[in-house]
């Protein structure tokens, strides 16, 4: 679908009603900050993200994790893509792979945050056990406390429940697949609140 090209000082609040959609934004800023910000080149691109159709990453994303730690060992496999030259991931969860030599959940609270605020899109990796969780409710809750986006991937062979957040959003959930993953990141990124 091509969409008629936009100037970048046309209003959010114009998009909105073209189109149909809530882009989480004011009203009153304008489509090319808007795209900036978000990590898009285009209206074109940010509407395909949005409608969960993009295939391929639009700029380099950023990505921290959310998972419980019985699945280490699949979110080993995910960060492989990191490794893909067709893929421009980050994931920006450094220190968060190897426990944090801490017992002062105060502490660990705020390493996990700052990296969550340096992030784009926070990435739920949904197990058998993840819904239960209070840590991945609270990174998830701090994400969308920080406005970043949020989207789920249902780790491969895992019939969990989907956290309550990602569910009362309306979040995207992948499936274990590669380019409904894509799709997944990028409708978050378009969708930041």
């Amino acid at each position: 679908m091509v969409f008629r090209r936009k100037r970048g000082d046309t209003t959010v609040s114009s998009i909105e009603a073209t189109y149909g959609i809530d882009l989480h934004a004011r009203s009153d800023a304008l489509l090319g900050n808007l795209l900036a910000d978000r990590g898009f080149d285009s209206l074109s691109q940010l509407l395909t993200a949005y409608r969960g159709d993009s295939t391929y990453p639009a700029r380099r994303r950023r990505l921290f994790l959310s998972f419980h730690a019985e699945d280490l060992r699949q979110v080993s496999g995910f960060r492989l893509m990191a490794r893909n030259p067709q893929l421009d991931f980050d994931f920006y969860d450094g220190s968060v792979r190897d426990p944090i030599n801490s017992e002062n959940s105060s502490y660990v609270r705020g390493v996990i945050e700052e990296k969550i605020a340096r992030c784009s899109v926070v990435v739920c990796l949904i197990g058998n056990g993840t819904a239960w969780r209070d840590w991945v409710d609270w990174e998830l809750e701090k994400g969308y406390e920080y406005h970043r986006g949020l989207c789920g991937v249902r780790l491969k062979g895992s019939r969990g429940r989907t956290p309550g957040l990602l569910d009362q959003l309306g979040c995207y959930v992948a499936r274990w697949d590669l380019d409904d993953i894509i799709a997944a990141i990028e409708c978050a990124a378009a969708r930041r609140s």
